[in-house]
């Protein structure tokens, strides 16, 4: 069975057609119309009650407790405007901006109502200072030299660091075009590794004495050398730094009892340990341990001294 469809079209038909898709348009646009206004109404209350609200102004900014920064620098860093209101800020631009300075690690901006900003900011805690002088980083330590922190993280140190950072010893380094040191991130430097094993170990062995370290340098590919702040250039080796330690204030100990100094001493070999030390009456000379040393120190004082577990 064949069924023969057809449909009839005149213009009295198209003129219907148009008149109910003019009809469905007009609902959907009346539709958009009323949800634009209700936005609108939101809106207009929203700014009300928040953005232009006198009580919401901006009256008072917290700032926790650190060493980087104050309200006043706060203010000039990020550009606040303290006429404004408190929700005419972005928080978390606020808190990127914050971030991107090298001596901050974490921060939170949060509002209080009615008029209140808070900021807490957590710094980056100092283990040294960083110097190599070929890449333009002196060994001082004073505002802008450079700090590196107990992740490896090295950054500018800002003013309000420097004077608490005066009793951190100074971790000399060598150029290294392979690893080239870079403010603002982490040092991968292979002579840092090798400083910091010492310093940690230093840290861990003697903590009231970090103080007295002075700089710690890589003096060749197996040796590190640390000198005092009373002068003395001790030379380690990449390893067994308790012992040297060890027998480190031993000699130090030793040569303040006696009422001289060292100069220099080469802790690595563990018998016969070579020394130069400094008198008044007669200029230093290197002498090793077994023999004998000037004035009324003893070479046995000190070997016995050394070698005493």
């Amino acid at each position: 069975v064949k069924v023969l469809k057809s449909e009839v079209m005149s213009p009295r038909i198209a003129w219907f057609n148009f008149i109910g898709f003019l009809r469905g348009l007009t609902k959907v646009a009346l539709v958009i119309g009323l949800l634009l206004a209700a936005a609108y109404g939101i809106r207009e209350a929203i700014e009300h009650t928040f953005h232009r609200n006198p009580d919401f102004q901006l009256k008072a900014i917290k700032l926790s407790p650190n060493d980087v920064l104050d309200e006043g620098e706060l203010v000039t860093l990020l550009k606040i405007d303290l006429s404004a209101n408190i929700f005419d800020f972005d928080i978390e631009q606020l808190e990127q901006e914050l971030l991107e300075m090298p001596a901050i690690s974490a921060a939170r901006v949060e509002r209080n109502l009615p008029g209140t900003l808070n900021f807490s900011i957590t710094t980056r805690k100092p283990a040294a200072w960083i110097a190599c002088s070929e890449e333009g980083f002196p060994a001082k330590r004073q505002a802008k030299s450079l700090l590196v922190d107990h992740d490896g993280f090295s950054y500018p140190c800002p003013p309000g660091q420097a004077e608490g950072c005066q009793d951190l010893p100074i971790l000399v380094l060598s150029t290294d075009p392979d690893h080239p040191i870079q403010p603002g991130k982490t040092l991968d430097h292979p002579q840092y590794r090798h400083c910091l094993h010492l310093l940690k170990a230093v840290i861990v062995q003697y903590p009231d004495e970090i103080r007295f370290v002075d700089t710690i340098s890589q003096a060749n590919k197996w040796a590190l050398s640390l000198k005092t702040r009373t002068g003395t250039v001790a030379t380690f080796g990449l390893g067994s730094h308790e012992r040297q330690l060890r027998y480190l204030s031993r000699a130090l100990d030793h040569a303040s009892k006696k009422g001289y100094r060292i100069e220099t001493i080469n802790l690595i070999p563990k018998r016969n340990v070579p020394i130069t030390v400094i008198e008044s009456e007669a200029p230093p000379r290197a002498i090793p341990v077994p023999e004998e040393m000037p004035g009324d120190m003893r070479s046995d004082d000190l070997r016995t001294l050394l070698n005493r577990n």
